[in-house]
């Protein structure tokens, strides 16, 4: 056999090894098994496929790799210069693949790595903030990159595990996981009711000035309302939780907001809230998440959230505090 610094420089080879063309694993299977076996026959057995095949996808390889890596006599089977020194490096490849293994069934196994997660503007940064603190500090092995958005999120493009996503769900193929719901309240300031008073009832709220998302709507639960929505006018719109929250606190009109990023203006009186059911809107909180095997840390996290809501309402979670806000909640 010839040594191996006598390895011919060809370019074809050259390139194989070192990646600067398309790789294909076709061919390398086979041949590792004839070299591991020491013949074509074996290493066809071991494989449970003809000679013939292993022959051919052998032949393929050389032909790809532009050098002979086996020398193939009546007696004996050897491997060339470049036939040892492939051999090594498939070998090499194979260790790191296996390794590489091993490390992906830590993270189908226990909660390591990144845990990359989206939340939105309105129930990430006020409400999921301390509920992520919590995981993390429970499971100090994953590095968590929790990320706002205020579009909707695309967990594919952007690399996230988890998605926190909440109403109505369109189909995309991603899997989702119900772990709570978030409760909405009309809400005013003290001089805007002083002047106008509260409506008795969804109808009603064609006489009010109503700030609204960009859609123009109001939403109810169930019976409340027909298709659980009304539209409503006024002169203020945005996509964004914080920005309605601010313009009803400069008294422009009603709005319906998540109670969770209203609490600390109710407790202090620069809000008030209309505390009647049909008042309400509770809207489902999912947890959105690709397809196939989810890894530990995300499968930890979806449990966190479950167990942190137990599948409950947030409203009925919330309303103690509400109650004990006194004049601050509005009754009849």
């Amino acid at each position: 056999m010839p040594h191996r610094n006598s390895v011919p420089r060809n370019a074809a080879f050259e390139a194989a090894l070192q990646g600067t063309r398309q790789v294909t694993w076709r061919g390398i299977e086979e041949f590792l098994a004839v070299v591991e076996t020491g013949s074509f026959t074996a290493g066809a057995e071991a494989l449970g496929v003809s000679k013939s095949f292993v022959s051919k996808m052998v032949s393929e390889l050389e032909t790809r790799v532009g050098a002979r890596l086996l020398v193939r006599t009546t007696r004996r089977l050897s491997l060339t210069a470049a036939g040892d020194l492939f051999h090594q490096r498939c070998m090499e490849m194979r260790s790191s693949l296996i390794d590489v293994e091993r490390q992906m069934a830590q993270f189908q196994e226990r909660p390591v790595g990144r845990l990359r997660v989206g939340l939105s503007d309105i129930f990430g940064v006020t409400f999921m903030s301390s509920i992520v603190a919590e995981f993390s500090a429970r499971h100090q092995e994953i590095s968590l990159e929790v990320v706002a958005y205020l579009r909707e999120a695309d967990l594919v493009q952007e690399q996230f595990d988890v998605v926190i996503r909440y109403g109505r769900l369109i189909d995309s193929g991603l899997k989702a996981r119900l772990f709570g719901y978030l409760s909405y309240c009309l809400c005013a300031s003290p001089e805007y009711i002083a002047r106008h008073g509260w409506p008795e009832s969804p109808a009603d709220l064609a006489a009010h000035a109503c700030l609204a998302d960009l859609g123009g709507y109001f939403y109810f639960n169930e019976k409340q309302a027909p298709n659980n929505r009304v539209k409503v006018s006024g002169t203020w719109k945005s996509n964004s939780g914080i920005a309605l929250a601010s313009a009803v606190r400069h008294g422009l009109g009603i709005a319906q907001l998540p109670i969770s990023i209203i609490r600390d203006d109710l407790m202090d009186g620069r809000l008030v809230a209309l505390n009647q059911d049909w008042a309400f809107y509770d809207k489902e909180v999912w947890a959105v998440f690709s397809p196939g095997m989810i890894p530990a840390a995300t499968r930890a996290f979806i449990d966190h959230l479950a167990v942190s809501f137990e599948h409950r309402k947030l409203r009925p979670w919330m309303r103690p505090a509400m109650t004990a806000l006194g004049e601050h909640i509005h009754r009849r």
